[in-house]
């Protein structure tokens, strides 16, 4: 892995995600552009993101909502009163 690729894959999520100046990105997308290897993993990246925020909009079920109130009444049950 070259020294580009190097800086590229080290800073992906911050390229994803907008969280670096405008020359850092800048340099990235340039070795984007430029080495397939990179390019591959960052639309690997950008599709598992993806996939990621649609899947996890879903409501939990309602049985964990009522398993949760039952683990709370049974740790305060067992805690000594003060």
């Amino acid at each position: 892995m070259s020294g580009g690729c190097d800086h590229a894959v080290e800073h992906m999520y911050y390229y994803l995600d907008s969280e670096m100046t405008w020359y850092r990105r800048m340099r990235i997308r340039r070795h984007l552009r430029r080495c397939g290897g990179c390019c591959d993993a960052y639309e690997f990246e950008t599709r598992l993101k993806k996939l990621i925020r649609e899947r996890g909009r879903s409501e939990p079920p309602p049985e964990l909502f009522e398993s949760l109130r039952a683990l709370i009444r049974q740790e305060a049950a067992d805690e000594p009163e003060a």
